[in-house]
């Protein structure tokens, strides 16, 4: 029997009987044979098209021995950080390193360098000098054009001249490194290809959307926002336009993203995945553990929240698989794997519920959300779509449990009480992952959030399902903490909201500017880039007290805590802060679980 993994080193190559592989993919994960690992997914895309791939997973940066591993390819490195942004992996909120990371073997950090798209690509660059390189992924996708990078505090021009990649894939690339390979592989020119970046000499021929200069948007933080609105404008649209941004008398051009359609999307799911981590691995890949009995049921986002990346990497529209794809992968994949228990973690993508959702104006639109401040006229959702796939999956020979854990849009759950109703009956073990994200209506705002209201609204209507099934269930709410436009009192009254409420929070999020998102820009510029008023920014200290308020019974916290009543005249408070009314089971560990981006 052939080796069934894609190789990683030469004795691999040898089992499968390959002399040379076309294309190695270098990755900041470890290798997880599985749909939901980018890098895994595009060496099997990349395969059924006929290509030879290789991977090297996690190479040690120091050292040119883990990139000679399968030698040259016969037409590129593609080159990506992994599933997480490299910053965003090694860094928390503050800049402190991380102890833990979770696409890696037991959980170890420091597997993956800081900045490892640039690192992985000059390291390539020095051994094979005239190899061709290719960069994509989360990190590569979100520094594709001039961008304020939070770690260093400064705008950052594209990766793709630093990397000194000779393109850079975008989004959700399986179309566009197909185009890639086989353009290489006719010694056809790479321009044009959608879901891509190029360094040219020149302007392109077809229409384009000119954005400031590199250079203009590094002088004027006006010529950043505009730089920036154009940018987002064009990923909210169903056409959009070629965008163009001249650095040092050279022109960057960003092509516009052709996505793959319900049976592309299908497809993806019948490649001959292993669905294991490769063999090399002797301990435990958590990001594996989460998702290896789960399912992806579709692509995109409308949610358009302000500190998310998932519209510009994934997209504003919603790309469903359809039922018969899921079900096949249920009956034919997991009810056969060794250790499936009869439970499914979860059936969703980044809101469960926008499942089947619809934009029913061909045209599209430029707004960022379909969901805020209202939900559009155009939008067509139908939460029984996905109801109906959860109860189909339930009835499926060897399956006995079906559950939500990627979490769901609470706004949209509001149009359908049956839904709500066999969701809480049926499909949460327990606890149900709900993100207001804040209290104030001002924040949320900026957040493009809905109404605290419309929050407490759910709360009431999972309350009453809750007791019409006779069960005793919980929300776990998701809170930011430190976003642009929170004051140390705004976040003082999401602590109110939490201890009159009688719950703990584990574990809480502070703020991260993450590159093109629209929090960052307010966070660089203090300016909201769509009215061009004055944001209120916490910084320094004060994102600690922020973050403090909501953890204050947590003894190092203490000296926080006080400081920051202290500065909102709240310090009589800090008692009944103090009191423990929480019970065991509102205390909740919310850990957010990180998806392919």
């Amino acid at each position: 029997m052939t080796f069934p993994f894609l190789p990683t080193n030469k004795t691999e190559m040898d089992l499968k009987g390959w002399d040379t592989v076309d294309v190695i993919l270098i990755s900041g994960d470890a290798y997880v044979d599985h749909p939901s690992f980018g890098t895994a997914l595009i060496g099997r895309y990349l395969e059924s098209k006929g290509y030879k791939v290789g991977i090297i997973p996690q190479p040690d940066w120091t050292s040119d021995t883990d990139f000679q591993v399968m030698g040259k390819p016969n037409l590129f490195f593609g080159v990506s950080a992994g599933n997480m942004d490299s910053m965003i992996g090694n860094y928390n909120s503050e800049k402190h390193s991380r102890k833990q990371d979770m696409y890696t073997e037991n959980n170890l950090a420091g597997k993956r360098p800081d900045r490892a798209v640039i690192v992985y690509a000059n390291c390539v660059k020095k051994l094979y000098p005239d190899s061709m390189i290719v960069i994509g992924g989360i990190e590569a996708s979100l520094r594709r054009i001039s961008h304020y990078d939070y770690w260093s505090n400064k705008i950052r021009r594209s990766i793709l001249i630093d990397s000194r990649a000779d393109i850079l894939v975008y989004g959700m690339g399986e179309k566009a490194i197909d185009r890639i390979a086989s353009r290489l592989r006719n010694q056809a020119s790479l321009d044009q290809i959608p879901n891509t970046v190029i360094l040219s000499n020149h302007l392109p021929q077809e229409k384009y959307i000119l954005l400031p200069s590199h250079e203009d948007v590094i002088s004027s933080k006006i010529h950043f926002l505009k730089s920036f609105n154009l940018i987002h404008e064009e990923a909210c649209i169903k056409n959009p336009s070629i965008i163009v941004q001249e650095i040092n008398k050279k022109f960057l051009t960003i092509y516009p993203p052709d996505n793959l359609t319900t049976e592309e999307l299908d497809s993806l799911f019948t490649l001959p995945f292993t669905r294991k981590a490769h063999p090399q691995y002797i301990g435990e890949i958590p990001a594996y553990s989460f998702v290896k009995h789960s399912v992806l049921s579709h692509r995109g986002c409308y949610g358009g929240c302000s500190f998310c990346t998932l519209n510009l990497q994934q997209g504003k529209f919603i790309v469903s698989r359809s039922e018969k794809s899921i079900l096949n992968e249920i009956q034919n994949v997991l009810c056969k794997m060794d250790d499936f228990k009869g439970t499914i973690l979860d059936i969703g993508g980044p809101s469960a519920n926008m499942y089947g959702s619809t934009c029913s104006k061909l045209e599209g639109c430029k707004r960022a959300s379909c969901i805020h401040p209202s939900i559009c006229n155009h939008l067509k959702v139908d939460q029984l779509k996905h109801l109906s796939l959860l109860q189909k999956t339930a009835k499926t020979s060897g399956v006995n449990h079906v559950f939500v854990n990627s979490g769901i849009r609470y706004d949209l759950a509001l149009s359908c009480e049956k839904y709500i109703e066999s969701i809480v009956s049926n499909h949460i073990g327990g606890q149900m992952s709900i993100a207001p994200e804040h209290t104030s209506d001002k924040v949320l705002k900026l957040m493009n959030k809905p109404s605290f209201s419309i929050y407490e609204k759910f709360i009431s209507a999972f309350n009453s399902a809750n007791k019409k099934a006779g069960k005793k269930q919980f929300v776990v709410p998701y809170f930011i903490a430190a976003h642009p436009g929170s004051t140390i009192k705004d976040m003082y009254h999401v602590a109110l909201y939490l201890r009159k409420n009688h719950m703990k929070i584990e574990q809480v999020q502070n703020f991260i500017p993450i590159p093109m998102t629209l929090s960052s820009a307010m966070y660089y510029t203090g300016l909201d880039p769509k009215t061009l008023q004055s944001v209120y920014i916490p910084k320094g200290e004060e994102r600690n007290f922020q973050r403090a308020l909501l953890q204050p019974t947590i003894k190092r916290n203490l000296p926080l805590v006080k400081k920051a009543l202290q500065k909102i005249d709240k310090l009589n408070d800090l008692s009944y802060f103090l009191t423990t009314t929480h019970t065991r089971e509102n205390t909740f560990k919310t850990k957010r679980i990180n998806k392919r981006g």
